[in-house]
């Protein structure tokens, strides 16, 4: 036996660590709420290999919401202080089972990897061993997927980590030794209990399996096809027309094809003759060229011996030569020379080298001051402009440099250097001025969108509390009022009379413009209100404008040229305010007139007030907050405004790239001070070397060269002489090459090429002419055009013209055939004939069929084919009918097999399936023997003159579903019997009988709505409890077949269920010798705990939850 021996809960919901043991019957208990079904719930996962939020607390709620996501980051309550929600962690689930057989443990389980951004991955895992030590956590964490892994691998083929739920469930299968995938769906019944309404239903889903229902789709298709062959006899006489249509056209398309192969024919013979033709002056081309080939050989053999004895005459000079001492002092003197001048050679190519970076660092430098120097005139930019032009002063000179560029004193590069470090060192602080001015611009600008976005919705950009201001008077106003109170920013209630004049009017304002307006009854209380939550705003200040005070004060209306006068409001309040800012400010046409009044301005904003004339601030003028236009007006300020920021982003962003430079400069300190120096000393050493050179020259020009020149000059003969006759041979070599490459093209090539053709073309002439057609047709043909029109090419070319003509004929006949076919098949569909066959055999076929056949025969064998169709759908329907059957009675047969052994009390059990009262008739027909043992089957005498009429009852009823003649009412009537008919259920009656101890039986099915909640749990767990001891093979003598798990695991189980039966079950249970886990409330502990090996409390002390092992002793009296 197979037995669970511990659960191990890391970072399950409230479980941070927890590891339970487990015996034969074991007791789950706890408050509700308290993490029954948590456990229960992390259980099903590892038992069932599904991770799948369905199977969670089915039986403790129906309507829990619990997520696998909740169990993982324990945030099913948002209150939870220790939710793992934005954290990484890693979960483990894992079960140890032990095989009291082999005394051998495995391990099964799940991990899950979570991450913060809330993502998961999952990963079920096997191996054969304990659970560890560390119980996987490492460091005080749960280790990941990847660690896992490598802990498997220490296991090598005796664990593994699944990629897929499936192939785990298999294995795991395989582990417990139950090799059928029933024990999965049982577990989930066992678990998610409901309560039995249907007795015939509930059997049906929880003890048997259920099989499919008959496909009779492909054999109704079958009936409707041989319909329409009954539909095709009326087209027999359309058909036969265009049959025969049809063989006319196929005539003229092979009389086409008799022509057009004749004179392919010719055409290809006269071509294979020509190729023969060719073929011989080939081969003659090629024996002459073999002969030039031999005699060339035989020209370079003599050549090749004149030349040797040329050769050997100067080694000898060579020998005598080199003998001599005049020739061995020039020696000696010329290796001197070679020695200096490739000394010299190397100092010039290195001098040449740095003159060439320098130069190219002159240009780029000058590129660089060029481009500096083309900016306009900015402020930041000076010392950039004047280091630019320093540094091309000092580069200019180096522009054009050569080696003789390191003859100038070393002065002048370290001008260069100075004058390239200043430059970049005012390079790198402008731009970390431009840089800030580019990021004030990008700031300001980001500003300016966010607030036309704002304006863009008609939202007006308030000083910063002005709006949060307003709405809190009006709250506070309204709740001492007990009725709305309007507070109003006095620039929402004014308008401007002539735009002319908005510049004046919003400059002369300035901030009085975002004062606010109270009616005067609530003044006061609008002033203590303010004084009240003043600080919440900071330093800003805004006016609260006392109307009734003013009211008392001034009442003088304002002059008719006022500046009041170009403002208009419906608001009252408004109305007192602006006649008291602005009715004695004069409006002036002209400025000379501003010192005729005591307060005047004009239009452009010059005002003249207290004998002093200063014009407004045009900020202020065009800072537009007034009547509805103000919005559009602060849009179009805002857009300009904006694009000058863009404009001038884009003039100082390429400059900030310029200045922003990343080459280094050459010119450095250890440049100048080594590498310029090291070169200098190289142009010294130099003209050193070109003195010497000389000096060499000198000495070998005053030795005695006479007898030496002689011996040379007579060398130098004997050279010409080896090297003409060196030509010669060479000239025959290359005459040789191309006779040999012309014999090899002729014999490799030509040749081939030329044969293969020749093959080709009788191949072609052999697979498109046979030799009885070549002989009786083909060949008496050629010899006749051939005597008329001479050579072989004349034959070809002739018949090659006429080919193409012949050929456009058969293409044409054969388009017109293979249309008149595919219309024939589109017509009279469906026709499975070749539309492209060459020959015409399957439409002559045809043909002679429907002339052969009458039309009454015809109909006789579609009627006669129609009835084997029906025989052999009512067969194949009954057959897999009576199948079903079979299998659900053999499923009861083999519980009731195992119910046997069992006793619930004195009560036994046994479950009925009967055939249904109502279908009696359709039942017996189904099961009759003779239907498939008897001779004749369906249609034997005896068993139709029993069920012929019943037969055909089912048969109308089933078989005609899709006939298109039907309305939708039929339709839907017909698809019902179908579903009904096809439903091996539909036969049976499904019941459980109950057997007590004087043998008085009772059917479940009659007494079920009459029972208690514990007596419809009783035939439940019975059914259970019996499918599970069949699927576990408790019985079975084979102690491998019976070496198997025996878990059985109930969530909520008895709840309803009395003392004595709930003592009847648990000793049932461990009668069966199966091992369970029985999860209840604790008022079912008295009952349970004294019958169970182990008991288990779950306790929930706030987000914390743990498992307390509960001993028998403590048990509450």
């Amino acid at each position: 036996m197979k037995k669970l021996k511990k659960i191990l809960l890391i970072n399950w919901l409230y479980f941070s660590k927890e590891l339970i043991e487990v015996d034969d019957i074991n007791f789950l208990t706890g408050k509700n709420g308290a993490g029954k079904s948590t456990v229960i719930d992390a259980l099903q996962i590892v038992l069932l290999g599904e991770t799948n939020a369905r199977n969670f607390n089915q039986a403790a709620n129906e309507k829990s919401q619990r997520t696998l996501d909740g169990y993982l980051r324990a945030d099913m309550d948002e209150n939870n202080p220790g939710s793992r929600r934005g954290k990484d962690f890693s979960t483990f689930i894992a079960c140890e089972f032990l095989d009291d057989v082999e005394g051998k443990q495995f391990v099964s389980g799940v991990v899950f990897d979570c991450r913060s951004d809330g993502s998961r991955q999952d990963r079920f895992f096997l191996y054969d061993g304990a659970l560890p030590e560390d119980c996987f956590i490492r460091q005080g964490e749960a280790i990941d997927i990847p660690t896992l892994r490598g802990f498997l691998k220490t296991y090598g083929v005796r664990g593994k980590l699944y990629d897929t739920h499936k192939e785990y469930q298999a294995d795991l299968l395989a582990k417990w030794n139950v090799h059928n995938e029933q024990v999965m769906r049982m577990m989930k019944k066992a678990v998610s209990f409901r309560p039995i309404v249907d007795i015939q239903k509930f059997i049906t889903e929880n003890i048997c399996d259920i099989p499919e229902k008959p496909d009779i789709e492909a054999m109704q298709q079958n009936i409707r096809d041989y319909k329409r062959h009954e539909q095709l006899a009326q087209r027999q006489e359309e058909k036969l027309s265009a049959l025969r249509e049809i063989g006319r056209i196929y005539r003229d398309w092979q009389q086409s094809i008799d022509r057009w192969q004749v004179q392919s024919f010719l055409s290809l013979w006269a071509e294979k003759e020509e190729q023969q033709s060719l073929i011989d002056r080939t081969e003659v081309g090629k024996r002459d060229c073999e002969a030039s080939l031999a005699e060339t050989e035989r020209g370079i053999e003599s050549l090749e011996t004149e030349i040797e004895q040329k050769e050997g005459r100067r080694r000898e000079l060579d020998r005598a030569v080199a003998q001599s001492s005049v020739f061995q002092e020039e020696e000696k003197l010329r290796q001197e020379k070679r020695s200096r001048q490739e000394e010299q050679t190397r100092l010039g190519e290195g001098l040449q080298a740095l003159a060439l970076e320098i130069r190219r660092e002159a240009v780029r430098l000058s590129s660089l001051c060029n481009s500096i120097g083309d900016w306009e005139e900015e402020e930041q930019l000076v010392q950039v402009r004047r280091a630019a032009e320093a540094t091309q002063k000092a580069y200019a000179v180096l522009a054009q440099a050569d080696q003789e560029i390191f003859a100038s004193p070393l002065s002048l590069f370290e001008q260069a250097q100075k004058a390239v470090t200043d430059l970049y060192h005012t390079l790198r602080s402008a731009a970390h001025r431009v840089e800030d001015l580019l990021a004030e611009y990008r700031s300001e600008a980001d500003q300016k969108e966010t607030t036309l976005a704002n304006l863009r919705k008609n939202v007006k950009d308030y000083p910063r509390g002005l709006i949060q201001l307003r709405e809190r008077l009006r709250v506070e106003l309204e709740q001492r009022a007990g009725r709305p109170v309007e507070v109003s920013i006095l620039a929402d209630v004014l308008e401007i009379r002539e735009e002319a004049w908005r510049g004046a009017v919003e400059g002369y304002l300035n901030a009085q413009k975002f004062y606010l307006l109270v009616e005067p009854d609530h003044y006061q209380t609008a002033l203590k209100i303010y004084d009240w939550v003043k600080r919440e705003f900071g330093q800003n200040s805004f006016g609260l404008v006392d109307i009734g005070k003013l009211r008392e004060d001034h009442r003088a209306e304002p002059a008719a040229n006022s500046l009041a006068q170009k403002v208009e409001t419906q608001n009252n309040l408004a109305r007192s305010y602006i006649n008291y800012l602005l009715g004695r400010v004069v409006c002036c046409d002209r400025m000379e007139e501003l010192r005729t009044y005591r307060t005047a301005i004009t239009a452009e904003g010059m005002l003249y007030q207290g004998y002093v004339a200063r014009p407004l601030r045009r900020a202020w003028m065009e800072d537009a907050f007034i009547g509805r236009r103000a919005v559009a007006l602060r849009i179009q300020r805002l857009e300009e405004e904006l694009k000058q920021l863009k404009t001038d982003m884009q003039h100082w962003s390429p400059i900030l790239l310029v200045l922003q430079q990343r080459d280094d400069p050459l010119f450095n300190q250890f440049f100048v001070q080594n590498t310029v120096e090291e070169k200098l000393r190289d142009y010294l050493r130099g003209l050193e070397l070109k003195t010497e050179i000389m000096q060499i020259e000198e000495q070998i020009s005053q030795l005695n060269l006479l007898w030496l020149d002689e011996q040379r000059r007579i060398i130098t003969h004997l050279d010409q002489e080896i090297k003409s006759l060196n030509g010669k041979k060479d000239e025959k070599s290359v005459s040789l090459g191309r006779l040999r490459e012309q014999l090899h093209q002729l014999e490799y090539e030509r040749l081939p090429d030329q044969y293969q053709k020749l093959s080709q073309l009788e191949d072609s002439i052999r697979e498109n002419f046979s030799p009885d057609y070549q002989k009786r047709v083909g060949l008496p043909r050629y010899q006749q055009e051939l005597e008329r029109l001479k050579r072989p090419s004349v034959v070809r070319k002739n018949f090659s013209d006429q080919l193409e003509r012949t050929k456009n004929e058969r293409d044409r006949t054969e388009r017109i055939l293979f249309q008149a076919r595919q219309e024939y098949g589109e017509r009279f569909k469906p026709c499975s004939f070749r539309v492209d066959a060459p020959d015409n055999e399957e439409y002559e076929a045809e043909q002679r069929t429907l002339e052969e056949s009458e039309l009454p025969k015809f109909r006789e064998k579609i009627k006669a084919a129609r009835e084997s169709a029906m025989e052999q759908f009512q067969n194949d329907f009954l057959s897999k009918l009576k199948a079903s059957i079979d299998q659900v009675q053999q499923q009861v047969r083999n519980l009731n097999k195992a119910l046997k052994q069992a006793k619930f009390g004195t009560d036994q059990y046994q479950f009925r399936v009967e055939r249904n009262p109502d279908y009696a008739d359709y039942y017996d027909m189904i099961m009759a023997p003779e239907l498939m043992d008897g001779e004749g089957g369906l249609f034997a005498l005896p068993f139709q003159q029993k069920y012929g009429k019943l037969i055909d009852t089912l048969f109308s009823q089933i078989a005609m579903s899709d006939d298109t003649q039907l309305n939708a009412r039929k339709q839907s009537e017909l698809q019902q019997n179908i579903q009904r008919f096809t439903d091996f259920r539909t036969y049976l009656k499904f019941d459980l009988e109950t057997t007590d101890q004087n043998g008085s039986r009772q059917m479940l099915s009659q007494t079920l709505n009459t029972k208690s909640g514990g007596e419809t749990q009783t035939p439940f767990y019975i059914a259970v409890l019996a499918s599970f001891a069949q699927l576990y093979q408790v019985n079975n003598p084979s102690d491998l077949a019976s070496n198997t798990v025996r878990l059985v695991v109930f969530d909520e189980a008895f709840n309803k269920m009395d003392s004595d039966r709930i003592v009847e079950s648990v000793r049932l249970l461990r009668k069966m010798g199966l091992q369970a886990i029985i999860c209840t409330p604790p008022d079912k502990l008295p009952d349970i705990m004294p019958l169970a090996d182990r008991t288990h409390l779950v306790i929930k002390e706030k987000y914390q939850m743990r498992v307390k092992a509960w001993g028998k002793e403590i048990m509450p009296a």
